[in-house]
């Protein structure tokens, strides 16, 4: 990537989605973790969003460089407090309501199932709260076509759904990935939830199009190509490397970017 080309200028944060971006081939790479380290040290904030579940962003934040996780595709939003002394939590629904939001969710779940063959609902759904996801390709191989039937018919039970590269997830109600992005702007960075300028978004699936849409500045790790023709709003550059190796080489332009002091 060309640091020259304006996309670096005053930028605060990145947030970045995780499987797929932050992870190569499935492993999240000590290299890449190198890259939010020296992304911390230059002041530049790191924000992940993703669609696994809030019990993995609880670990996210406790050990890793970042200043908020988003998790289950907006539904919760993980924030270590000050000086590590526990973690803080934003939810994107009514929590007195999730307890029969959940039954119906698993009732739909297990519906749609029955009608793919060979889809399940993924390993990690027990760390869930209010997302859930059925594995299309993680630990069962399905083709796309299959992939977007589970999206349809979840939809057609009136969830949002959406494909990652491994899991469809769906969930009730209004919010999504990019909701919670402005709800850490404003509550955690300090920022205006209107004014997304001064922060870069970078993901790899169909799930990451309301950050592609509502970040003005955005970029695609390479294997962004394999979707690219289904995005109805694409990212504005995509890196030459995929998966986590294409984070490290926008980490590394940043960084770049930073020591020419542009």
């Amino acid at each position: 990537m060309s640091p020259g080309d304006g996309l670096f200028s005053n930028l605060t944060a990145v947030f970045s989605d995780f499987d797929g971006t932050l992870t190569t081939s499935g492993r999240f790479l000590a290299s890449t973790h190198a890259a939010l380290e020296q992304l911390e040290a230059a002041g530049v904030d790191v924000v992940i969003v993703t669609g696994r579940p809030s019990g993995w962003a609880d670990v996210f934040a406790r050990t890793l460089p970042v200043r908020a996780v988003v998790a289950e595709n907006g539904g919760v939003v993980v924030v270590p407090k000050a000086g590590g002394r526990g973690l803080r939590r934003i939810y994107g629904v009514n929590l007195r309501e999730l307890p029969l939001l959940r039954r119906k969710m698993l009732a739909a779940a297990r519906a749609v199932i029955r009608q793919v063959p060979g889809a399940r609902l993924a390993s990690d759904v027990t760390f869930t709260e209010v997302n859930l996801a059925i594995d299309w390709n993680e630990d069962v191989k399905l083709p796309e076509e299959a992939a977007r039937r589970v999206e349809k018919l979840l939809r057609e039970r009136g969830y949002r759904a959406v494909r990652s590269s491994v899991h469809v997830n769906f969930w009730p109600g209004r919010f999504d990935k990019l909701t919670a992005c402005r709800r850490v702007v404003r509550e955690v960075l300090g920022g205006s939830a209107r004014d997304l300028s001064p922060y870069l978004y970078v993901g790899d699936a169909l799930n990451d199009e309301p950050m592609f849409r509502g970040f003005p500045r955005s970029v695609g790790v390479a294997n962004i190509k394999q979707v690219w023709e289904e995005l109805e709003h694409k990212p504005a550059h995509v890196t030459r490397a995929a998966e986590g190796r294409g984070f490290e080489e926008l980490a590394a332009a940043i960084l770049a970017y930073q020591r020419r002091g542009k």
